[in-house]
């Protein structure tokens, strides 16, 4: 007799699978009435059932495709952060130029121009961001066709 669940091989005596932990008992009940279901379930062939339970654990292939896309997609995310962060940075130091004569012309412009190097800066990480999540389209495009 074979388990029902998982087709290991059983002992006559047995009421629990070694296997599986299913309870045979429940089919041992049936077994005296006409052939149903469940007891020609447990008449089949070990090897065919063998095989279809070790098909469900195989692990699935590492998809290096995706890994590198992944991968290059941190590093442009991490690269535009930074370098929006120097932008930044620059920016704010133009806008803390000041004149010793007090208000001029000069520090007006150093103002604007503090603040265009900060939404410079936002620019540059948005487009990391685009060009992060376009490199990770492509790695999920690339690994469906695997």
């Amino acid at each position: 007799m074979y388990c029902p669940k998982c087709g290991k091989e059983l002992v006559k005596d047995e009421k629990i699978c070694p296997t599986c932990g299913f309870d045979i008992s429940t089919i041992d009940s049936d077994l005296s009435e006409p052939q149903s279901e469940t007891t020609a379930i447990s008449e089949i062939p070990q090897d065919q059932t063998k095989s279809q339970t070790q098909n469900e654990h195989i692990k699935k292939p590492f998809n290096t495709r995706l890994f590198v896309f992944a991968v290059l997609a941190l590093v442009t995310i991490i690269m535009s952060f930074m370098a929006a962060s120097n932008i930044s940075d620059g920016g704010y130091q133009i806008m803390q130029i000041q004149s010793v004569g007090g208000k001029t012309l000069e520090e007006a412009y150093y103002q604007q121009l503090g603040n265009i190097y900060s939404g410079y800066a936002m620019f540059v990480r948005v487009c990391g961001i685009f060009f992060a999540s376009v490199l990770v389209g492509f790695g999920l495009n690339t690994s469906k066709g695997k």
